[in-house]
């Protein structure tokens, strides 16, 4: 999909990996004019375009991505492995991937954010999706300890869909048009911040072309790449959006219709690409996604006119609702069908759009293992660890540390437990756990948006110590199946390249043959239960430093990191292993 300045919303690009074995995905510069005014500007894309096109796989696909790092290296940007350096704004041309959401394996070649691609070289990931994993929008983006906040804000995103089986949606759903909406937020002026602040002269200088939006204060809102575009739909017809809110920043998506005109209804569907036990469940009050989150609405607007979206208190979206001159009504299912040939500029196919007076109550004739409530099941024993999120710039952390490489960990779990977490803070920093969607048990005040008992991988609630009082959420989930390192931390990425990101270690072991927990390690892990090569090494493609070795003091804790530095293929790919004190 290009960026253009037509105001009608375009979509991504459909790539289906079930049909194509091997997806290459390339990461370079791209100009782009979303429509903010001033001249058009480079910034870093993932496949060819922001956001990059949208992956769809059924459950049980092995997903085959040659991700490669077209980007050249600016000499004189900062380098996190610079003295003085880790925990800051770096390495602005170094990428790797993150398959957020996924239910999927940490340890490569899967989706170990650890990895270092360096510019003008590649790796190959081969990400399996399990049988069972649930049908669900995720969505992919870098993940580089230093560089996540300046591929983010440059819309460095793509959706992902875990497509839904045949038959086993309530017709309405499954017959919908279904929107892909990926909401991405480019505060020009932060951006302009975190580049200076990484050395990154190529990026500021791009931003710099960026001339509107002064009323704003130059923060924008796109839908799909595109500043304020018009979305037309037909009176009466159930669509199925799913948004992607794919936010660096900690602050809610605060979705809301300023105006409705058009008479648009939203009914949950899905939070983070897992169906609510609920449905419909009707939102009428903004939608606080939070960044990284997603969420399914099935939509319709009863009158002809227009609704006004907005985002981040910005006007976002237009809907405008036109009404149709073909009817029919289907005697097998009892559905009026509302039709118009077909748009060729918003891709909408209204032959088969579904026109109903109710939405069916109904939920998942099965969740997968992991999904399985834990509601009623007690954590298992010294199974409970806190998260505290606090801090900003330098001072951010998680449970008063902030990150170190290689082999450290804060706690630790096993296969088959029922894994519980407190967390403070979330308030004003929002929580984002790896491999495992988490439950919502306890500590908040439920509104239309948070119930207890709905599943998330990621969570803010900006007004719930407002409205409560209430500091910390209990939050509950089982390590069913997948051992290996698991990735948390802040989803406002500048806390994360900062700091406040941790990791966990799930031990590949049961109980029954020694798995325990353990809280507030802080320091490396041994013995059982640990999956080769997946505690303290790093893998990096690409020259790292001229050197064999070099040594560094951590500005942490006064460690010494040793880099160790072997060439393991014709392309100069390394491994480096970081072995921490």
């Amino acid at each position: 999909m290009a960026i253009s300045n037509a105001m009608e919303l375009q979509y991504p690009d459909i790539w289906d990996a079930d049909t194509n074995p091997s997806i290459t995905l390339d990461f370079d510069w791209l100009t782009v004019d979303p429509g903010f005014g001033g001249q058009p500007f480079r910034t870093r894309a993932l496949g060819g375009s922001v956001p990059g096109p949208t992956i769809k796989l059924s459950p049980g696909t092995i997903l085959n991505v040659q991700f490669r790092n077209l980007l050249t290296d600016q000499p004189e940007s900062y380098k996190t492995s610079d003295v003085g350096r880790y925990n800051m704004y770096g390495d602005a041309d170094m990428a790797n991937l993150h398959f957020h959401g996924g239910h999927v394996s940490s340890v490569l070649p899967a989706d170990d954010t650890t990895l270092v691609v360096h510019p003008g070289h590649s790796y190959n990931f081969t990400v399996p999706f399990p049988e069972d994993h649930m049908p669900g929008l995720h969505w992919v983006h870098p993940h580089h300890h230093g560089s996540s906040s300046l591929h983010l804000v440059g819309g460095a995103a793509l959706a992902l869909i875990v497509k839904d089986a045949p038959n086993s949606l309530p017709k309405e759903v499954e017959n919908a048009e279904e929107k892909v909406l990926v909401f991405q937020d480019w505060d020009v002026p932060t951006a302009k911040n975190i580049a200076r602040k990484a050395g990154d002269a190529a990026f500021a200088s791009s931003l710099n072309t960026i001339e509107g939006g002064l009323e704003v204060g130059q923060r924008f809102v796109t839908v799909n790449g595109m500043y304020q575009p018009t979305m037309t739909v037909v009176r009466g017809v159930w669509q199925r959006w799913r948004i992607l809110y794919a936010g660096w920043q900690d602050l809610p998506l605060k979705l809301f219709m300023e105006t409705n005109e058009a008479g648009c209804e939203l009914q949950l569907l899905a939070k983070d690409g897992i169906f609510i036990t609920d449905y419909p469940r009707e939102i009428t009050k903004t939608i606080p996604l939070p960044p990284g989150g997603r969420a399914d609405f099935m939509v319709r607007c009863s009158n002809v006119g227009s609704t006004q979206f907005s985002a981040l208190t910005r006007d976002t979206l237009t809907v405008v609702s036109q009404g149709s001159d073909i009817t029919r009504v289907d005697a097998r299912d009892g559905i009026t069908s509302s039709a118009v040939p077909e748009d060729s500029k918003n891709g909408t196919n209204l032959l088969n759009a579904q026109v109903t007076t109710d939405l069916t109550s109904w939920q998942p004739a099965s969740y997968p293992d992991y999904l399985q409530s834990v509601m009623e099941m007690p954590p298992s024993d010294g199974c409970t660890c806190p998260f505290v999120l606090k801090g900003y710039g330098d001072t951010s952390r998680m449970n008063g540390k902030t990150y170190r490489s290689g082999n450290n960990f804060q706690h630790t779990t096993y296969l088959g437990a029922i894994v519980q977490r407190e967390l403070v803070g979330i308030y004003e920093h929002s929580y984002h756990q790896h491999i495992y969607p988490f439950q919502l048990v306890s500590g908040f005040e439920e509104t239309e948006y948070f119930h207890y008992g709905d599943w998330h991988d990621t969570l803010l609630d900006e007004d719930g110590k407002k409205s409560s009082g209430v500091t910390t959420w209990v939050i509950r989930y089982q390590t069913t199946d997948i051992g290996g390192k698991m990735m948390v931390h802040c989803h406002n990425t500048m806390h994360a390249d900062h700091g406040m990101m941790a990791k966990e270690y799930v031990r590949d072991m049961m109980a029954d043959v020694g798995g325990s927990c353990e809280c507030d390690i802080f320091g490396p892990i041994s013995g059982a239960g640990l999956i080769e090569d997946d505690v303290g090494q790093v893998t990096v493609m690409g020259s790292v430093k001229e050197e064999a070795a070099k040594e560094e003091v951590d500005e942490n804790g006064g460690s010494t990191i040793s880099y160790c530095v072997a060439v393991v293929t014709s392309c100069a790919a390394m491994i480096v292993s970081l072995l921490l004190d």
